[in-house]
C-alpha cells in the first residue's frame, strides 16, 4: 500500500536533538522535547549549559524572507536592550535551517530561551 500524503508532520524530538547537536552544539549532550504544536512546532532544547527553543515552521506558513524579517526585528530589539528571545546562528553562521519533512522542506530556527510565564 502506498503511503498517504501528509500536509503536516511532527518531527521526532530525538532526531531534532541530534540535528541541533550536529549543527550547533557538537561537544554537548543535547535533548529535545515538544512543548507546542500548531502553526509551528516548538521544541525545548536542553544542552549541557543552556536551554533553547527550536521552532519548526509549518510548510508554506512563512516564507524565508518573512522569517529573515522576524530574525532581523528580534536582533534589532536585542541590540536596543529589549529583553527578547533572539535567533542563534549555527556553526556556519546560518540562521534558517531547512528540514526534509514528509510534506516538503520546512524551515527551522534556533532561538535563545527566554524565562517567563505564559500569558494568554
Amino acid at each position: 500500500m502506498q503511503l498517504f500524503p501528509v500536509s503536516d508532520s511532527t518531527l521526532s524530538p530525538a532526531h531534532i536533538a541530534a540535528f541541533v547537536k550536529d549543527k550547533y552544539q557538537p561537544g554537548e549532550t543535547v535533548t529535545a522535547r515538544i512543548i507546542k504544536t500548531g502553526i509551528s512546532h516548538t521544541y525545548l532544547i536542553n544542552a549541557d549549559t543552556n536551554k533553547y527553543i527550536f521552532r519548526v515552521y509549518s510548510l508554506y506558513w512563512r516564507t524565508k524572507t518573512e522569517i529573515e524579517a522576524e530574525i532581523a526585528l528580534l536582533q534589532l530589539l536585542k541590540e536596543n536592550s529589549i529583553p527578547v528571545s533572539h535567533a542563534i546562528p549555527d556553526r556556519q553562521f546560518v540562521y534558517i535551517q531547512q528540514l526534509p519533512a514528509p510534506e516538503g522542506r520546512r524551515f527551522a530556527v534556533l532561538f535563545s530561551f527566554a524565562e517567563g510565564k505564559k500569558m494568554l
